[in-house]
C-alpha cells in the first residue's frame, strides 16, 4: 500500500510540477508576444501545442524502441547498464505524458477564464489577457489531437497493408 502511495504522489508531483513549468512557459512566451502583436501570440500558443503534442508522440515511440533497448544492452559495465535502465524505469513509472499535462493546463484555463466572468478583479491585467486568450485552446489541442492520431493510425495501416501485399507478393511468385 505504501508503494502504490508513493507512486502516486510522484507522479501528482510531476504532473504539478509540468503544468506550472509549461504553464509559465505558456504565460511569459503569451506576453512577450503579446507586446507585439496578439496574433503573434496566439500563432506562438498552437506552435508550443503542435510541437509538445509532436514531441510526446516521439518520447513515448522512442522508449518502446527497440534502438534503446540494443543501446542499453551494448554498455559494457553491467553497472552502468543496470543504473541506466533503473533511470529510464523510474522515469517511466512517474510519466505523466505532454498531452495530459496540455490537457489538465487547459482545462484550468477554461475553469479560470469562467472564473474571471464571474469576478474580473480577481487577476491581474496580463494574466486575464492570457487566460481570456487561451480559454479555447484546449478545443485546438482535442482537435490536433485527434487529427495526429488519426494520422499516425493511417501510417500503420498503411505499413501494415503495404507489409500483407508483400508478403502475399511472395507467396504467389514462390
Amino acid at each position: 500500500m505504501s508503494g502504490r502511495i508513493r507512486k502516486s504522489l510522484k507522479v501528482l508531483l510531476y504532473a504539478v510540477s509540468s503544468n506550472a513549468i509549461f504553464g509559465s512557459i505558456i504565460f511569459f512566451t503569451y506576453t512577450w508576444l503579446a507586446g507585439y502583436s496578439v496574433l503573434y501570440a496566439y500563432l506562438g500558443n498552437l506552435a508550443l501545442i503542435i510541437i509538445g503534442l509532436l514531441m510526446d508522440e516521439h518520447m513515448i515511440k522512442s522508449f518502446q524502441s527497440k534502438k534503446l533497448a540494443m543501446q542499453l544492452n551494448q554498455i559494457e559495465k553491467v553497472k552502468d547498464r543496470e543504473l541506466n535502465y533503473r533511470i529510464i524505469k523510474g522515469v517511466l513509472n512517474s510519466f505523466v505524458s505532454f498531452k495530459t499535462v496540455l490537457y489538465t493546463l487547459y482545462i484550468l484555463i477554461l475553469i479560470l477564464a469562467q472564473i474571471i466572468d464571474f469576478y474580473p478583479s480577481l487577476f491581474s491585467e496580463d494574466m486575464r489577457s492570457f487566460i481570456l486568450a487561451n480559454n479555447y485552446s484546449i478545443l485546438i489541442i482535442v482537435a490536433f489531437d485527434l487529427a495526429l492520431g488519426e494520422f499516425f493510425r493511417d501510417r500503420k495501416k498503411s505499413k501494415d497493408a503495404l507489409e500483407k501485399l508483400n508478403n502475399n507478393l511472395n507467396e504467389v511468385q514462390d
